[in-house]
């Protein structure tokens, strides 16, 4: 995942409830048929471009190529696992070489499968979270410039077709932001966690067989 990809992902991030924070309740200026004094905030570049959300992209491919280095040694444990089913099938019951033939073949077509999609589903997670924390710090700072300035509408710069530069308050945002946050952490993931959930899977998916069989 490059840099820019995961700055983009966060523009949908926190959604209306980020900019709504930040809005100042002083609505009652366009009551009094004044105009209303409209900021803009480039949230993707307060994660890109502030010395907390640098430190995600590093991390987040450390976390990745960990875990792509376990699931790495799943593949070669399975090959390893069928490699030895092979020279020894022969000397087995018949009923043990179906078991484990069955249990091979289940490893090979649906464990590793979903191991790496809910490994990706995690990773995804854990980016995303590690740019909450930035976008969640600095919505006090933009409440306080809200205030300051008198606003009584903040737009994400996403969804603005232009802007006058003075509206743009994301400078002034990362400046006091990165006073304020360093750096963030990118949630490791372990594939014993991807694991449980694959066997949690399995036991409900067990349990809705189950079921649906007494039904019948």
């Amino acid at each position: 995942m490059s840099k820019k990809s995961i700055a983009v992902g966060v523009v949908s991030l926190i959604a209306a409830g980020f900019v709504g924070a930040a809005v100042s309740s002083k609505v009652e200026a366009q009551s009094d048929g004044k105009p209303p004094v409209i900021l803009v905030v480039d949230r993707a570049q307060l994660v890109a471009g502030s010395v907390a959300g640098k430190t995600i992209p590093d991390q987040a491919r450390k976390v990745q190529d960990n875990v792509r280095k376990e699931l790495e040694a799943e593949v070669k444990k399975l090959e390893d696992d069928i490699s030895k089913f092979q020279k020894n099938a022969s000397l087995m019951s018949e009923e043990v070489r179906q078991k484990t033939q069955a249990e091979l073949a289940m490893r090979q077509q649906r464990s590793l499968p979903l191991q790496a999609q809910i490994v990706e589903q995690a990773f995804v997670q854990a980016v995303e979270g590690a740019q909450a924390k930035v976008l969640i710090e600095s919505q006090p700072i933009l409440k306080d410039i809200v205030e300051k300035r008198g606003a009584t509408v903040l737009l994400d710069r996403a969804a603005v077709m232009y802007a006058a530069p003075e509206t743009n308050v994301t400078a002034e945002v990362l400046k006091e932001l990165d006073k304020k946050l360093k750096s963030v952490e990118v949630e490791k993931i372990k594939l014993s966690d991807v694991q449980k959930k694959l066997e949690e899977l399995a036991a409900a998916q067990r349990k809705a067989a189950e079921e649906a069989s007494k039904k019948k």
